[in-house]
């Protein structure tokens, strides 16, 4: 293809639509991929609606050669086929074989610790790959590296908190959520990403007003692993602020035990089932009314930072953060080897440019 070119795979499911249309109205060159071809021309047809329609491609994660070459003519590959665990991995070693640039939208810290523990094969053969660059990561990992370069000496700590005021759950998120819940997700302790119990740790976040301080459990969110590695802080760890935050302590570890005791059974079967009965996500009117704040907050030497935004439609945020950083890329800004979103990018420089989807302070 002559000029630089995005192909988001996964494209025709719920977060590759919204990414593939935010692609077209930026002007992005795009091409779409997946397995049903007849449903990719119908989205083809609609983004033509509003600009250039996008090239199309057949391809299965699970087809490797048919994956290969499409690594192979593409400049950015934007993977958002979930969950990531049983399927992501593939694509991650096809963009590194070809040496693409790779981005994704998971939520997943087991995967996405997989990805950066790959980065060394990237740089050997020039792919740069990015993980997490949706809502689910991208936000609290942005917000701690701008709280940390206001923090004197190193960071010590990092922390990040959600909660979420409205909005809806696509069925792609619940069949990754059923994935953290039987393979458990993970804190950054000593430097490094270990198991730890859901709902271990509590915190009173203290959200800007009008949220106000809020009762916060840590449970096993991939900000962790982000926050970790962006900031260098030894220990570091992701909350969500929920009503009856002792009560949902409490229960979480038991939960996380019972799904990994019933996985792999007829009745985690009946679960599965019921996700995938799930709408594909929340329509555009509910999701012009999500709404969530993100606060980071590092600590080092007995100072103290934090910086927070406020989120509007979190699943268009995730169109709009990842299709920023696809557009990045593919004007040159390409390190091979695996990074975090603030490392990929300006933390500062690129919350300005978001900043029309969401208040920040």
């Amino acid at each position: 293809m002559d000029e630089p070119t995005l192909t988001i795979l996964g494209a025709t499911g719920y977060t590759g639509r919204l990414c593939a249309a935010e692609a077209v109205r930026r002007g992005v060159a795009l091409r779409l991929a997946g397995r049903r071809p007849d449903a990719l021309a119908d989205l083809a047809d609609e983004l033509a609606a509003i600009g250039p329609r996008p090239a199309v491609a057949v391809a299965d994660v699970v087809d490797r050669a048919a994956l290969a070459r499409l690594a192979a003519t593409s400049d950015v590959v934007l993977s958002t086929v979930g969950p990531y665990a049983r399927l992501g991995r593939p694509v991650v070693e096809a963009a590194i074989d070809a040496g693409c640039a790779y981005l994704d939208v998971s939520g997943e810290a087991t995967f996405v610790e997989y990805v950066h523990h790959a980065g060394p094969r990237a740089a050997t053969t020039g792919a740069t790959l990015v993980p997490a660059v949706g809502f689910d990561g991208a936000v609290a990992d942005l917000l701690a590296a701008v709280a940390a370069r206001d923090l004197a000496g190193t960071v010590d700590e990092a922390r990040a908190a959600t909660v979420f005021r409205s909005g809806g759950v696509s069925a792609g998120t619940a069949r990754s959520a059923l994935g953290v819940m039987t393979s458990g997700g993970v804190a950054w302790i000593g430097g490094r990403a270990v198991a730890e119990r859901p709902g271990a740790h509590r915190w009173r976040a203290p959200f800007p007003a009008p949220t106000g301080t809020r009762g916060a459990v840590s449970m096993p969110l991939v900000d962790a692993v982000l926050l970790g590695r962006s900031t260098g802080a030894p220990t570091a760890r992701a909350y969500l602020a929920v009503p009856a935050a002792t009560v949902v302590g409490g229960v979480a570890a038991p939960a996380h035990a019972v799904a990994r005791r019933i996985a792999g059974t007829p009745l985690w079967s009946l679960v599965e089932h019921a996700v995938e009965r799930l709408p594909e996500g929340p329509p555009p009117e509910v999701r012009r009314h999500g709404d969530a704040v993100v606060l980071a907050e590092v600590g080092g030497r007995g100072d103290r930072r934090r910086a927070w935004a406020h989120v509007r439609d979190p699943y268009g945020a995730t169109a709009v953060l990842a299709i920023h950083y696809a557009a990045r890329l593919l004007a040159g800004g390409r390190r091979p080897g695996a990074w975090t979103p603030s490392q990929s990018s300006d933390p500062a420089a690129l919350l300005d440019d978001v900043a029309a989807a969401w208040g920040r302070a």
